[in-house]
């Protein structure tokens, strides 16, 4: 029924939370603003923790109940204010709950721990998890923390009782921790499963926070671990010598009680019969007559034994004949009293109970008293006698001393029948099977445990006069002060590992974390291509002297790629000069040749490009003409276009068919292409004598041409596939007839598809109205119109793409065929 009502409490907290959460994500919970949600957190949790204290579960005295997981739950998941909200309304309920009728002994321990366990999460959540959800590892630690802190507040509060706050916390400390640690976890644990969180995450690099709290946590586990067992060992083995100690103590002043009293009443018993003998008797008369005298004593005074010793030390009257003619110095128990022998003081010797000299198996207890004739008088009490005379000062020893608070001395005969103690027990038997053996087994003062009375207890024993005194302690009154000991020393530990852990890591993250994260923050914009950018860390010696080597490196660096750049820059200058010594450049190319216009440009974006065109004669009567767009850009590109220009101009100058030219160029493009470059290629071969013109269009784009009395348009045909891709490919080569005045433009896609600021295409529709207002602005083309015309489009695409970086390189060819003139 105890776990069923703490289980339905807890059930209550975990809904809340995982309401809250959902809530957060899926209605419009979300929308509201920071301050009012956290107050409706903090006031729903605050009622739950009402809840917990209302509830709570009495075992012996103190309540159980789980009022400080509402505070730590809300401060965990839902943000600092909402646990402080909670605390403050748990701990305010806690503190007036005791006018009807919740305990008042722990009340301000739990009214403080209520609103600390808010504080706790808060400070938790801002300083370690930097307001972010714990771990369910996180949420369990941090709530044993907080539960042990109250057990200690529970010590604090009740230091002039501390026995009584001692039994409250050893009854309620398991429970309660377990319970609000449990609570804590699951709550956490759901909200996680909700959110689809990996509980364990699988085995990969971590965050350096990470590996660290990892192996701080493993090292004050181990810390926390050995030192508890050390101190509990320890504290254990103090307890059970104190109680030895105290055991044995008292055995020891009860045994000598007892002796005293023994001693006092024989001693006085003695005195009076030394009297009577002194009075009735002379050294004349002590002989053997004087056995008939000390009979009468021994029956007068009710002791079994008398002996008269003369002045030589040899018993010459006695109750037993046959100790008559027994000189005392025949043994050493005797021979104790032959010091009386002579004594004119009257001195008193006394014996313990013990064997006799002249018969080991029969038990005395002597006392001598000296006579004025030198000899002296010895009476001896046999055990019952002796007993009989000291029953009372045994049962006064037994029953007004007790051992510690709730120990006791059992004073038992031979047989273990209790003679007294101050439990009332007398005349029962002393758990003969349980004690005699360790009686019968053990040495004096040697202890042990046995269960006196039904209570598991340490005693000890030892002998006196015929008597067992056992000393009796209660093993839970024994461990007392190690019990109190080792809990509050569990508790300080946890509290003092638990603090320096999240000083530790406080400090770690503060002092490194931290720093690492502004120095990777900072490298991040370098390795951006900002190396403009500073390191400048300079908490401590080491993060300065670490950000002044970066900073020194990236100094370096700079200075090499500046080397390095200008290095590049000459090589690429060279390529470009190289490249564009490769391409045609002397305009008019042909200045004798009337039967036709001719002029060529490019532009790479970067230094060296893709795209080429060429033109050369064939004879006296064709001219060969090409313009090409190699993939890619940059010296890749410009190796493979100087590669595909020579092949095609190689093979055309073969006297080739045209479709057969680009055949074999295909193939031997695609020989060892391992870059998988390819290229697109316009050419056409014309005759200047007839204006006959065959080409072969490589999936390139398609010419511009001016017929005559008409405006530019595009020169679309089927289109092969392009050059370097599959070997083996067919290749259609296609005719046409131009008559004089009439123009082809070819150009690659860097002029259709230039971009501007807002990534705009130029396009062909831009580029036919930019030729056409050409030639209306020129009616009469001269011998460098072809020229003035590519001027035209490339200023109408430099226009257009005005702030735009270069897109592709840009080439174009204008040829005009003007016929036999």
């Amino acid at each position: 029924m105890v776990e069923f009502r703490l289980a339905a409490v807890g059930f209550l907290f975990l809904l809340t939370a995982c309401g809250f959460y959902l809530a957060e994500k899926r209605t419009g919970f979300r929308a509201v603003s920071y301050g009012k949600k956290q107050f409706i957190i903090g006031l729903c949790f605050g009622l739950l923790a009402i809840l917990a204290t209302e509830t709570g579960v009495e075992i012996g005295g103190a309540s159980i109940n789980i009022r400080d997981a509402a505070p730590l739950t809300a401060g965990l998941l839902f943000g600092g204010p909402a646990g402080i909200l909670a605390g403050i309304i748990g701990g305010t309920e806690r503190f007036l709950a005791s006018y009807w009728g919740v305990g008042t002994y722990t009340r301000i321990a739990c009214s403080v721990a209520a609103v600390l366990s808010g504080i706790l999460a808060a400070g938790v959540r801002r300083f370690l998890l930097d307001n972010k959800k714990p771990s369910w590892i996180y949420a369990l630690a941090v709530s044993v923390t907080m539960e042990v802190f109250h057990m200690v507040l529970i010590f604090l509060t009740n230091l002039s009782d501390i026995q009584t706050a001692f039994t409250f916390v050893r009854q309620c400390a398991l429970p309660m921790i377990a319970a609000n640690a449990v609570t804590v976890m699951l709550s956490v644990l759901a909200v996680a499963l909700l959110g689809k969180e990996k509980l364990l995450k699988p085995m990969q690099l971590k965050k350096l926070s990470q590996t660290f709290q990892l192996w701080l946590f493993l090292c004050v586990a181990i810390g926390f671990a050995v030192t508890s067992a050390f101190t509990c060992v320890l504290q254990t083995s103090i307890a059970e010598n104190d109680t030895k100690r105290l055991l044995n103590l008292n055995l020891q002043d009860v045994r000598q009680s007892i002796h005293d009293a023994s001693d006092r009443n024989l001693a006085a018993l003695t005195e009076e019969i030394a009297a009577a003998v002194e009075k009735e008797l002379s050294q004349e008369n002590l002989d053997e007559s004087s056995n008939l005298f000390i009979k009468r004593l021994a029956i007068w005074y009710n002791v079994p034994e008398i002996n008269l010793i003369d002045a030589d030390g040899v018993i010459i009257a006695s109750t037993y004949p046959e100790f008559q003619g027994y000189h005392m110095a025949g043994g050493e128990q005797s021979a104790e009293f032959l010091v009386l022998l002579g004594d004119e003081t009257g001195n008193i010797l006394v014996q313990d109970y013990q064997p006799t000299a002249f018969d080991s198996s029969l038990y005395r207890k002597y006392a001598g008293k000296s006579l004025s004739n030198g000899g002296f008088v010895q009476v001896g009490y046999d055990a019952r006698r002796f007993q009989r005379d000291i029953d009372e000062e045994v049962r006064y020893a037994a029953k007004n001393r007790h051992v510690a608070q709730n120990g006791s001395i059992i004073i038992c005969d031979e047989s273990l029948k209790i003679i007294s103690d101050n439990e009332g027990y007398d005349g029962t038997t002393l758990n003969r099977n349980n004690i005699w053996d360790s009686i019968s087994n053990l040495n004096e003062y040697q202890p042990f445990e046995a269960e006196v009375h039904g209570i598991p207890s340490y005693c000890s024993f030892t002998k006196a006069e015929g008597y067992y005194i056992v000393a009796v302690l209660p093993q839970e009154e024994a461990m007392f002060s190690r019990d109190i000991s080792v809990h509050l020393i569990i508790f300080m530990e946890i509290l003092v590992f638990a603090a320096l852990f999240a000083y530790i890591y406080f400090l770690i993250k503060r002092l490194i974390v931290n720093n690492l994260r502004k120095i990777n923050a900072s490298l991040a914009r370098i390795t951006g291509g900002d190396l403009n950018g500073v390191v400048d860390v300079r908490t401590n010696e080491e993060f300065a002297s670490l950000s002044d080597d970066i900073n020194s490196t990236v100094t370096t660096l700079k200075q090499y790629i500046a080397e390095a750049e200008t290095r590049i820059d000459q090589e690429l200058e060279y390529a470009r000069i190289i490249q564009y010594s490769a391409l045609p450049s002397v305009f008019p190319p042909y200045p004798n040749r009337k039967e036709f216009d001719l002029f060529a440009s490019m532009e790479t974006a970067k230094e060296v490009g893709g795209d080429f065109y060429d033109f050369y004669l064939l004879g006296e009567q064709k001219l060969a003409f090409l313009v090409a767009d190699v993939s890619g850009k940059g010296i890749p590109a410009a190796m493979f276009m100087m590669r595909a220009k020579a092949l095609l101009k190689s093979l055309t100058e073969s006297g080739l068919e045209l479709d057969e030219v680009f055949v074999r160029a295909n193939d031997q493009l695609c020989e060892g292409n391992d870059a998988n470059m390819f290229v697109t290629a316009w050419m056409g071969i014309l005759d200047v004598s007839d204006g006959h013109l065959e080409f072969v269009n490589a999936g390139h784009n398609p010419p511009v041409i001016l017929r005559n009395g008409s405006r530019f348009e595009l020169f679309k045909t089927k289109p092969n596939l392009v050059l370097g891709v599959m070997d083996e490919m067919p290749y259609r080569k296609q005719e046409t007839t131009l008559e004089p005045g009439e123009v082809l433009y070819l150009y690659t896609d860097g002029v259709t598809e230039a971009q501007n600021t807002e990534e705009q295409l130029f396009g062909e529709e831009r580029l036919l109205r930019c030729l056409d207002q050409y030639t209306k602005q020129n009616d009469s083309m001269e011998h460098d119109s072809m020229e003035q015309l590519c001027h035209a489009a490339k200023t109408a695409v430099s226009t257009f793409t005005e702030g735009a970086e270069p897109f592709d390189d840009i080439t174009m060819l204008a040829v005009r065929y003007n016929g036999i003139l």
